[in-house]
C-alpha cells in the first residue's frame, strides 16, 4: 500500500483518522463489505475548516488523501474528541459502527460527527453498505431499530430524507 501524505503527520487526529482506516481490524473487515473499489467518502475536520480529505477505498486497503473526492458516497466532519473516541473502539465492526452512529447522534461538540449521505439508495446498495450494516449484527440493527429504521424500508427512508440536506458551510471551500 502507498505510503501517507506527509500532511498526515502535521496533525494528530489527521493521522489517527488515517491509522484507523488503514489499520483497525473492525474497519478493515468493514472494508470488505464495500464492494466497488471506487467508493469514496469526503472527510473534514471541525479543527482544520475548509479542508478537505477524502477516504478512497482500494483493493489493497482504505487511505485518507488530501482532497475532495469527484463524487462522494457520504461527507463526514470529525471533531478531534471523536477521533479519540473511534480510536477506543476495541471490539468487532459493531463496535466500531455503534461509536460512529453515537457520534453522529450526539449532542456534544467535541463528540458530534457530522454526516451529510451524497449517494443515492441504490448506489449504497450496489457498493455493498447495506450488506455491511447487516454484517456488522444484531447489536447494530437492535441500534437502528431504536432509532426508527427497521429493515431495508427503513434505511431508505432514512437515507433518502438525508440526502435532501444541502451542504453545510464547513463543507463549502474557503477562499
Amino acid at each position: 500500500m502507498r505510503e501517507q501524505p506527509e500532511a498526515d503527520r502535521e496533525d494528530p487526529q489527521v493521522e489517527e483518522l488515517a491509522r484507523l482506516f488503514r489499520e483497525h481490524p473492525a474497519w478493515r473487515a468493514a472494508a470488505r463489505y464495500v464492494s466497488d473499489p471506487g467508493a469514496t467518502s469526503d472527510v473534514y475536520f471541525s479543527h482544520r475548516p475548509g479542508e478537505a480529505w477524502h477516504l478512497e477505498l482500494a483493493r489493497d486497503g482504505a487511505r485518507l488523501l488530501p482532497g475532495r473526492s469527484t463524487d462522494p458516497d457520504f461527507v463526514f466532519r470529525f471533531p478531534p474528541g471523536a477521533v479519540r473516541r473511534l480510536a477506543q473502539a476495541d471490539g468487532g465492526m459493531a463496535d466500531f459502527a455503534i461509536a460512529l452512529f453515537e457520534g453522529i447522534e450526539s449532542d456534544d461538540p467535541e463528540q458530534r460527527i457530522d454526516l451529510r449521505i451524497a449517494a443515492s439508495f441504490p448506489r449504497l446498495l450496489r457498493r455493498g453498505y447495506v450488506k455491511l450494516i447487516l454484517a456488522a449484527g444484531p447489536r447494530l440493527l437492535a441500534l437502528g431499530a431504536r432509532r426508527g429504521w427497521r429493515g431495508i424500508g427503513g434505511l431508505r427512508r432514512l437515507v433518502d430524507a438525508a440526502r435532501r440536506a444541502r451542504p453545510d458551510d464547513w463543507e463549502l471551500p474557503r477562499e
